[in-house]
């Protein structure tokens, strides 16, 4: 039987995996260490990270500690490679627990493979940089599941190591970076991703944890919204670690209020409680080999 639709545009963070418990986590181990090494109060460095992620308008920007006032104060003059030794701790606190944490949900990477063989063209679209979008799919085996992956636009990182570089290129052709402004909820990116694969938005389905980012966004574009309930299931004490340190200007968070009360009003075509439920919408059997 031929799918329903011919393409799925799918969220990353707390879609494909759980994003908040996992960087929450790795951060707080981090954060925690840079203050014993520092000898500084981790109130203190909590507060220069926010203001830095404010200042890159980014919660995920790689080597964000590099930048810390306290930091620069300890080590005046340190190149990226020379703070990449000294901060050695630190950095190995947030990777052990990333890699102890960034798992697939139940199901991802088979579903995923049983959509490409029916045909399904596999795009992800994530308000994440290229480097680590690319970096999770990669460790998690499934960057070579999709056929585009749509990214916030790039932002310059000064890595202390030429061959991580190297590590987080992406296969040439697989990355589209979106123009500023170009970020969820805007309909109008959903209607280009699906032209630009070569689709009308009646052929495609998005997949997405938030119903006021993702399900609102597709509703508007005239795409079938399916809302992974199953993303929102995590603990709400790591987000409010986020939120300590969050990018977002008291602007930035009035707007995020408006947006989940207008969204209030909006209903996913579908709910999902875990991500093998996908297949039925695309009018394939949820046992393998079916």
């Amino acid at each position: 039987m031929r799918p329903a639709y011919k393409l799925l545009v799918t969220d990353l963070d707390n879609t494909l995996y759980d994003w908040v418990s996992f960087f929450a986590t790795a951060f707080g181990a981090m954060a925690s260490s840079l203050a014993q090494t520092l000898d500084v109060d981790q109130e203190q460095i909590l507060d220069e990270f926010q203001s830095v992620h404010q200042e890159l308008q980014s919660l995920e920007q790689p080597f964000t500690l590099f930048r810390l006032p306290s930091v620069r104060a300890r080590y005046p003059g340190a190149t990226p490679a020379e703070l990449k030794v000294a901060l050695d701790g630190p950095l190995h606190a947030f990777n052990h627990e990333r890699a102890q944490r960034l798992r697939l949900y139940d199901g991802v990477r088979d579903t995923l493979a049983r959509l490409k063989t029916a045909g399904v063209r596999l795009v992800a679209h994530t308000d994440a940089s290229s480097p680590n979008a690319v970096f999770r799919l990669r460790s998690l085996e499934v960057l070579d599941l999709f056929d585009r992956l749509y990214v916030a636009p790039s932002q310059p990182v000064d890595y202390p190591d030429p061959d991580r570089v190297r590590q987080l290129a992406p296969p040439a052709g697989l990355v589209v970076h979106l123009e500023p402004g170009e970020s969820k909820p805007n309909p109008d990116v959903l209607r280009k991703i699906c032209a630009r694969e070569g689709f009308v938005p009646t052929d495609a389905v998005y997949l997405g944890d938030s119903i006021a980012r993702d399900v609102a966004m597709a509703r508007a574009a005239g795409v079938i919204s399916a809302w992974a309930r199953y993303g929102t299931l995590y603990d709400p004490k790591l987000w409010s670690i986020l939120v300590r340190v969050t990018h977002w200007s008291d602007e930035d968070v009035r707007r995020e209020a408006e947006l989940r009360r207008q969204s209030q009003a909006v209903t996913p075509d579908f709910t999902l409680d875990g991500f093998p439920e996908i297949l039925p919408i695309f009018a394939l059997s949820s046992q393998p080999g079916a």
